[in-house]
Formats: C-alpha cells, sequence, structure tokens
C-alpha cells in the first residue's frame, strides 16, 4: 500500500513536509478485498484543483476535495465507498462543485489493483441527437483509473458513479492521460507494449493503436498542443510521435536503461525523461537534440555500468506549471527540485524522503504530494 504526503513551498523559499498525511484506509469488513495490495506508483490532480486521486490500496482510489482558496485537502469525516456501477448520464452540478463542504471524500472501487490514475474535463459532442449513447458529458469532471488486469474505467467525480469499461489493453497499464485541449480522448500506455487513444466522445470508442520498438510502455504524455505525444519504456526507449503527420514516430536516443518517465514543459518545447540509468534529459521536441542532463549520481555512470547504479534509480519526474523547475524522485531517499535558470546543473532544493514512490506539482505549483509505501 501507499501513504501519500505533501511538500510546500515555490521558487522563493525552501521545500518543506505539511502535516497532511492520507494514508491507505480501514474500511468495513464487507468492503474488504482479498487481492493483493496495490503497487501503483501515481497520484494526480485535476486540472481546476478541486479534486486529489490516489490509490489507497487494493482496487481502491481515494478522492479528496481540493480547497482551491486555502489551497489544501479537504479532509471529510465522511467517506462514501462507490464500486462498479450501471452506466449513467453525468451532467454537472455548479453549486456542488464550488461548495466544498457538499464534495465529499469518495472511495472508488475499481475491484483490480490500480496502476494509473487521470482526471479529465469537457463535453460530448452532441452533433447527432438521435444517436443514443452511454456517456453524455455536460462540462462534467472524469477520473479515469488503469487497473493490473488491462481495463481501465472512467468514472464522475461528482457522484462516484462508474460511466464507463475500456478494454483492449492485455497488461497493466501504466499511463493514463486526457488530451489537455476538452476533447475526452484518452491517451493510454501499457506493459502489453502498446499505445491507445480512446474517444469518449464516441462511448470510449478505441480508434488508434501504436506500437513502438519497446516491450513495456511507462509513462505517456501529450504535448500542451495536443499535436504530438511522448511515449517511454524499456530498452532505453524515447518515442515523440508526431499526430499531425500520420502518428510518425521520432526516436530520442541518449539514455543508457528503462525510461520511466517523461513530462512536457508547460510551453511544449521541452521534454523531460528520467531514466534507471540515474540521469534526466531534457530535449528539443522539435529537433531532438539533448540539451542538458540532470545528474543524481557522481560521476554519472558509463553505459556499460548503467544497470548497476540501482540505489539511484529515479522514480518519477514532474515539471512546475510555471516551466522553470523540475521535480524529481530517487532511490537514493530525496526529492530534487532543479531550477533550469540556473547554470549550475545542481538542485535548488533537496528534501529527505525515503522510499517514495512517485512525485507530482499541483497544478498551481504551490504544492508537491509524494507517495511512498506504508
Amino acid at each position: 500500500m501507499t501513504r501519500t504526503s505533501f511538500l510546500k513551498g515555490d521558487t522563493g523559499e525552501r521545500l518543506k513536509q505539511t502535516d497532511v498525511q492520507l494514508h491507505p484506509l480501514t474500511l468495513p469488513i464487507t468492503h474488504r478485498t482479498t487481492r493483493s495490495p496495490s503497487g501503483a506508483k501515481t497520484c494526480a490532480w485535476s486540472p481546476d484543483n478541486t479534486y486529489f486521486a490516489w490509490p489507497c490500496g487494493g482496487g481502491k482510489v481515494e478522492l479528496v476535495p481540493w480547497d482551491n482558496r486555502e489551497n489544501k485537502i479537504v479532509l471529510n469525516e465522511d467517506i462514501l465507498l462507490y464500486e462498479d456501477a450501471e452506466n449513467v448520464t453525468l451532467h454537472l452540478d455548479r453549486n456542488l462543485q464550488q461548495q466544498n463542504e457538499q464534495r465529499p471524500t469518495r472511495i472508488l472501487d475499481g475491484v483490480e489493483v490500480v496502476w494509473s490514475v487521470a482526471f479529465g474535463s469537457g463535453s460530448t459532442k452532441g452533433d447527432n441527437t438521435l444517436t443514443w449513447k452511454h456517456l453524455k458529458v455536460d462540462e462534467g469532471l472524469l477520473l479515469a483509473t488503469g487497473h493490473q488486469n488491462g481495463n481501465i474505467k472512467v468514472w464522475d467525480c461528482n457522484t462516484g458513479k462508474l460511466l464507463l469499461m475500456l478494454k483492449d489493453h492485455k497488461d497493466i497499464v501504466k499511463s493514463l492521460n486526457f488530451a489537455p485541449d476538452g476533447s475526452l480522448i484518452l491517451l493510454s500506455g501499457s506493459r502489453d507494449g502498446t499505445i491507445k487513444f480512446w474517444d469518449l466522445n464516441d462511448d470510449g470508442n478505441m480508434y488508434k493503436s501504436l506500437r513502438g520498438n519497446t516491450k513495456w510502455v511507462y509513462d505517456t504524455k501529450w504535448s500542451p498542443k495536443c499535436d504530438m505525444i511522448a511515449s517511454v519504456g524499456s530498452g532505453k526507449t524515447v518515442i515523440l510521435w508526431d499526430l499531425l503527420n500520420n502518428y510518425s514516430p521520432s526516436h530520442l536516443h541518449g539514455h543508457y536503461h528503462d525510461v520511466i518517465g517523461c513530462c512536457f514543459s508547460p510551453d511544449g518545447a521541452l521534454l523531460a525523461t528520467a531514466s534507471f540509468d540515474t540521469r534526466v534529459i531534457l530535449w528539443d521536441v522539435y529537433t531532438g537534440q539533448s540539451l542538458q542532463e540532470l545528474c543524481h549520481m557522481y560521476p554519472p555512470p558509463r553505459p556499460i555500468f548503467a544497470a548497476g547504479a540501482n540505489e539511484f534509480y529515479i522514480r518519477g519526474i514532474s515539471f512546475h506549471p510555471h516551466g522553470q523547475m523540475v521535480l524529481t524522485i530517487n532511490d537514493d531517499g530525496y526529492v530534487r527540485c532543479w531550477d533550469l535558470e540556473e547554470d549550475e546543473n545542481d538542485p535548488s532544493y533537496v528534501v529527505e524522503q525515503a522510499n517514495a514512490l512517485y512525485c507530482t506539482f499541483s497544478p498551481k505549483g504551490q504544492r508537491i504530494s509524494v507517495g511512498k509505501p506504508q
């Protein structure tokens, strides 16, 4: 199981740990699962900063309200548990979203172990009113969960109900991302080696499947303009896919080991990739050129020794929403913040956080979530 804690700070002060920690929940005996606890390494803030989601054990995801005014978690005493349900129509209750006290903490029970989560928002297209659809969204907030058996589930954040079940992956869904343009296109990457596109405007129809030269896909990301995606995986793989040019792939070469994470800068000009070779590489997405390396081990391992530095494996990476900082989590027990505007390649802030599995900035960049085993 995992525990999620929070760090706070900005470019003007050192990072420090807050007193807010989310622990695996003890549920009533009727809701407990016999399945093994989740080994997921993921969490997510909603784009509008109203919810925080994280796998809290087994197939369950805790959906916690976030107070935008106070910039903190809203901890409710009453926790509502939602299991698989019939498909429903989703309509946004605007008053509910504006009042934190009316947004309870929810437990979404997807049964199978959760490995990835992602928020999405938008409206389904209503061009043809004669066509009946399972899913109709009117400016609603959705949560997608990727599971160990390859299934993807889409939930209504306002009601906690299951909306859609997406089936095509054959192995663990390691990565989920909604297109940032509100089109309700969902991107997924799996340990079956495939990348898939799902159209929630068409009841979640899977309309495109890509396969790179990798056995496992560890992470996938949309570019901010939705004109390309990045995928990383086993075998030193970093691929940029040009969506405007028939999904043409460009392979970026520079890592010495499996690449486990990637993220675009907010302006889409840079791609940051994190690898088990203990390095983060910043790439120019237009030329494919390596611009900078952020090293977690000195001296950096040479290619022949890259697989042996496993106490320095990088586990997570995140770009600051303003674009000037990169956050990393490392097996050496530290969270590092790198200021890209500084000439030196050393991290600007370092915080001890042993056994951390993942990290991410909040949408406003004022908080960092860090997940670790419990």
